[in-house]
């Protein structure tokens, strides 16, 4: 009984301890749009294990370079299922125009969107 526990727990355990030594992020202009103010780029994650993934639970922080230094940042996350060996895309804008970025595991992400605020709503008890 004890054994069936400890494999419960470890199996339901957070699942914002993703394991990104089987995950991979990517990114890249999307060539296929143009604008003056706006550079738009395709995120994406590969899945390398044999697992399955929610794509809302892995989150990135893409950043737009010149230099070394980071001009411009923005956070973002993926829709569906990452199956296994596969990889899901996703695309994202900085207001400027860039040719160098990197994309990273976001740190600290909030499971609940921005509109939400990340303030758990009370509901109103009828009576």
């Amino acid at each position: 009984m004890n054994t069936l526990l400890v494999l419960f727990l470890a199996l339901s355990g957070p699942e914002s301890a993703l394991p990104w030594q089987e995950l991979t992020l990517s990114i890249e202009r999307d060539h296929q749009t143009s604008s003056d103010t706006v550079t738009l780029c395709r995120v994406r994650v590969t899945n390398h294990g044999n697992r399955s993934w929610q794509g809302r639970k892995i989150s990135f922080e893409a950043r737009a370079l010149e230099g070394a230094a980071v001009v411009a940042s923005e956070r973002g996350r993926f829709g569906y299922v990452l199956a296994p060996y596969g990889s899901l895309e996703t695309l994202i804008g900085f207001v400027g125009r860039y040719d160098r970025f990197e994309v990273v595991p976001a740190k600290g992400w909030r499971e609940r969107s921005p509109r939400d605020g990340g303030v758990p709503r009370r509901r109103k008890r009828r009576g």
